[in-house]
């Protein structure tokens, strides 16, 4: 037997349905979320989407793990055979990095007298 309830997302607070069956957890019906989990293998942080990034568009990771795929890409870029992507290379630069920067220091304490980077 099975009833429907009111209860909260553990993950961002909303007001959601939740499916109770004896002897099982409660399954959250499915809402539109801002929470997300960092896919990068063995991270078990998760966000607001304000706070993670969307690497590429795909993947969402914590700040830290966005930072590591953007240089492990640059790195890789760098180095591939023949002539380097420049043109790859500076959009990362350009238009991923300063996002990611900002969200990493955001998660960063700051120690007295020590002041943000801009």
């Amino acid at each position: 037997m099975s009833t429907r309830t009111q209860g909260r997302c553990p993950d961002c607070g909303a007001s959601v349905d939740v499916l109770i069956v004896e002897g099982q957890p409660g399954e959250i019906s499915p809402h539109d979320c801002p929470s997300r989990r960092c896919e990068y293998p063995r991270c078990r942080k998760k966000g607001l989407v304000d706070e993670m990034v969307a690497f590429r568009g795909a993947e969402w990771m914590c700040p830290e793990h966005g930072l590591l795929r953007a240089t492990k890409e640059l790195v890789s870029l760098y180095r591939a055979e023949g002539d380097a992507d420049w043109t790859a290379i500076s959009e990362i630069i350009a238009e991923i990095l300063p996002g990611i920067v900002v969200k990493v220091e955001a998660r960063t304490p700051q120690s007295p007298g020590q002041h943000p980077q801009g």
